[in-house]
């Protein structure tokens, strides 16, 4: 073979390796991004204060769309499994919308999840000592094992009023400014977004010593106690904590939710709720 044809074919071999690494790439990134389609969706169904309905898996949301949600209301409250046959993603990354699905049954449990059998999670608000909106959120082992926690399966949510028609994944009156963040993500103490040109702010700490460890051991009868703080808007807003369930995919975790107002520098709460059953 002459050095000319020799050259041909690596320069054709290293095309081909290049194109299939840009490939793998992609699809690589398409998957990290969370890409959301037909298929099998857990999480504990929640109503919030505007009736919006949505399954909250640890950090992550997908919304019921309204023309179908009171399918679920029986269920509130409660970690269901639902096999979605239209879902609608405005954004990727993002959350997205269910608007056809059959109800499977009771969330399944697996082997790779966190246990949650025995474990309370319980969210108070803490507007006394600060003006602005704070929550203290208690992890609580009432069972008679030891239970392992993972901050990276801990997603707090703060719902709004739902402002955007066309990139908002919920067709309802609310939608989350706050999701797909966990406390490990948040392991600095300060998380921030931006929302129409404002920016939002979340931060969390233990309450007792520092930032809670990225995993911790709760033994029977034992508690930790974390308190998160947040900077928002004057408005209506709704806090809730899921816990587990990976990407919806096994049963998970929620902790009751507050409804309170931002006015000025005064956080007020409205009608507490009383919490949601794993």
């Amino acid at each position: 073979m002459n050095s000319g044809h020799f050259r041909k074919r690596v320069a054709r071999l290293c095309l081909f390796l290049t194109v299939v690494l840009l490939v793998a790439g992609a699809l690589a990134l398409v998957a990290h991004a969370g890409l959301r389609g037909p298929g099998k969706y857990s999480g504990v169904v929640v109503f919030d204060r505007w009736d919006t309905c949505f399954l909250l898996s640890g950090p992550y949301i997908t919304y019921i769309s309204e023309s179908v949600k009171n399918e679920l209301r029986a269920y509130a409250g409660k970690a269901m499994q639902v096999d979605a046959s239209d879902i609608f993603q405005p954004l990727n990354p993002g959350d997205a919308l269910i608007r056809k699905y059959k109800i499977i049954g009771p969330a399944p449990v697996v082997d790779h999840a966190p246990i949650l059998d025995g474990l309370e999670l319980i969210a108070e608000a803490d507007f006394n000592a600060n003006k602005a909106p704070a929550f203290f959120l208690t992890f609580r082992n009432i069972g008679s094992t030891p239970l392992e926690i993972f901050n990276r399966e801990v997603g707090p949510a703060v719902l709004g009023r739902n402002e955007d028609t066309v990139f908002s994944p919920s067709d309802g009156g609310s939608v989350a400014l706050v999701t797909r963040v966990d406390l490990a993500s948040a392991a600095l103490g300060k998380y921030e977004w931006l929302q129409n040109q404002w920016k939002y702010s979340l931060s969390y700490y233990e309450h007792s010593n520092g930032a809670l460890l990225e995993r911790f051991v709760l033994q029977p009868g034992q508690s930790k106690k974390a308190r998160l703080a947040l900077r928002l808007l004057d408005g209506q807003y709704q806090f809730i904590v899921g816990y587990g369930g990976g990407v919806h995919e096994a049963k998970s975790l929620a902790s009751n939710a507050i409804s309170f107002d931002v006015n000025g520098e005064t956080a007020t709460v409205v009608n507490p709720d009383t919490g949601s059953a794993p």
